[in-house]
Order: structure tokens, then C-alpha cells, then sequence
């Protein structure tokens, strides 16, 4: 078959599949989607070989206008994955989720059927990915509404069993608090807060905290300002003497709003050099007047 032939073959099952794969997917389990013929790597192929045809026929228009109304088929496909509930399938709703030139409802469904099948540690692993991938929508959580509080919840678990390596918690951790500082939506604000106001030593009382809260106040919607400003208040009203710097702890956490600016080191060696040359000029001074002051 020809690559045209194979294109027309694709698009037309992205026409006729929704019916068949409505969103909800089968109303039975994985025996009924094993009876139909299908295996996790059958619907992986199908997935793949159709992903390319739609990539191919949607080049040159935006992300967030690809994949047209192939979206249902898609998540169908997703939705029998679920049904097997396979964890060999993890690999493969990780890259779904992952894919920003793919529509925002397919992404979402593969992450949500991703943290049903994962462990708490995987989770750990597998949301920083999908908090560094920008959210189209600043209303609640965008398209990982669904997704982050499944996996919050599944690593808040895991921690109380004693289930996550200690290496595990900390990089996680770091991770939440990088993305705490740089978020705009006041949701995910509000489920990261809350997960490392319980887990994060510390961090009740944190200049990073403080910042986060006062960032959200000040450049957030009306909503935002008006359900967030007491808590804003309550973490400025804590001397910044008894602030805790979480940067002790966690080096790489980005720089906070009221940071003094860095200095270049080109800079600090000038004045170094500068303060140099004053010191020898004053010592040449003090020498050169004892000099006259000698009597001969």
C-alpha cells in the first residue's frame, strides 16, 4: 500500500472509529476487550501507525489545532489500554503524555491513565515531567486537573508507607518547589502548597512560601486576590528573621523576588583590584609623609 493509499486508509478510520470507541470507552473490562482481539501491543501499533497519519495530514497548522476530531479515536484507543490495565503499557502513556504538538484532551487522558497504573515512586518520577509542560488553560488545572492530585495523593501514600527512598522524596521535593515558584495558576499553587505544608520540613514558614503567595495576590485573577490574600497576609506577617531560607536544603531552587542582584564576576574582581590599589595608595601616602616628616 501506498503512503497516500495508507493516509486515506487512516483518516477514514478516524472517522468511523469514534462510534466504535465513544469516550467512555467498553462498558466491560479487560476479558471483553481481549475477546474483540485486542492486546496492549496491537492497540499500541494501531495507536502509533495512526498518530503518524495524523501528524502527517496536520503539518504546518499549531499544536493546539492538531489531530482535528480524531481526539475521541485516540482516547478510545487510550480508554482499552485502561480496560487491560497493563502496567508494560506505563512506557507508552508516559510518551503520550508527554507530546505537546498532540491535542491537550489526548495528553490528558493518557496522564490519567498512566497515574491509575503507577506506583507512588513512578509518580514521583512522572509528574515534574508534566508540570514543566506549559497549561493551556489557567482556569483549576488546565489539561492535568484529573492528574495531578491522583498522583499528590498516590505519593502522600507512599511516603506514609514508607515506600519512597529518601533520594526519591528529596528530588521530588525540589521539583515541587521549583514549580510552586513559577506558577500562575492558583489551583495547582494550592495542591503543591498543601503537599509540602504536610511533607516539606520547613516550608510553612519558608520565604518561599512567602513569595509564592504573594506572586499569586499580586498578579492573579480577581478570584485569586480575593480568596488567597488572608493566607498572603498571615506568611508576610512572619518576621523575615524567623523566614526560612529553603535554599539550604534544596541549592538549586530558583532565586526569590527580593534576592539582592548578583554581581558579575568580572565585577567583583574590579573591586577587588580596586580596593587593592586604594589600600596601596594610602600606604604610599603614609609613607611618603613620614618621609618629610624625618628630621635630616
Amino acid at each position: 500500500m501506498t503512503s497516500h493509499a495508507h493516509r486515506v486508509c487512516s483518516l477514514i478510520r478516524l472517522l468511523l472509529l469514534p462510534l466504535m470507541f465513544p469516550w467512555g470507552g467498553l462498558c466491560g473490562g479487560r476479558e471483553e476487550v481481549l475477546a474483540k482481539g485486542w492486546t496492549l501491543d496491537l492497540l499500541i501499533e494501531r495507536y502509533n501507525q495512526d498518530e503518524k497519519a495524523v501528524l502527517a495530514l496536520d503539518q504546518g497548522r499549531p499544536p493546539s489545532e492538531n489531530w482535528g476530531g480524531g481526539a475521541p479515536y485516540f482516547c478510545g484507543l487510550l480508554n482499552m489500554v485502561e480496560k487491560l490495565g497493563d502496567r508494560a503499557a506505563l512506557p507508552f502513556l508516559e510518551e503520550k503524555s508527554l507530546m505537546t504538538n498532540a491535542s491537550r484532551f489526548i495528553r490528558a487522558r493518557a496522564a490519567e491513565i498512566y497515574a491509575s497504573l503507577a506506583t507512588g515512586e513512578e509518580c514521583a518520577t512522572f509528574l515534574p515531567k508534566i508540570l514543566a509542560i506549559g497549561n493551556e488553560e489557567k482556569s483549576a488545572g488546565g489539561w492535568r486537573n484529573r492528574v495531578t492530585p491522583v498522583c499528590l495523593a498516590k505519593i502522600d501514600a507512599g511516603i506514609a508507607k514508607h515506600e519512597l527512598s529518601d533520594e526519591s522524596v528529596a528530588r521530588f521535593m525540589a521539583a515541587l518547589l521549583t514549580f510552586a515558584q513559577s506558577t500562575d495558576n492558583s489551583w495547582e499553587a494550592k495542591n503543591a502548597d498543601d503537599f509540602l505544608s504536610k511533607h516539606c520540613e520547613g516550608y510553612p514558614k519558608s520565604k518561599q512560601r512567602v513569595a509564592l503567595w504573594h506572586a499569586i495576590v499580586t498578579t492573579g485573577n480577581e478570584w485569586s486576590r480575593e480568596k488567597y490574600a488572608p493566607l498572603s497576609q498571615s506568611l508576610e506577617a512572619i518576621p523575615p528573621s524567623k523566614r526560612i531560607d529553603l535554599r539550604k536544603r534544596f541549592p538549586d531552587l530558583p532565586p526569590l523576588p527580593d534576592d539582592a542582584p548578583a554581581r558579575s564576576p568580572v565585577k567583583v574582581v574590579f573591586v577587588i583590584i580596586v580596593g587593592i590599589v586604594a589600600v596601596v595608595a594610602a600606604w604610599l601616602a603614609v609613607r611618603r609623609r613620614r618621609v618629610r616628616e624625618t628630621p635630616r
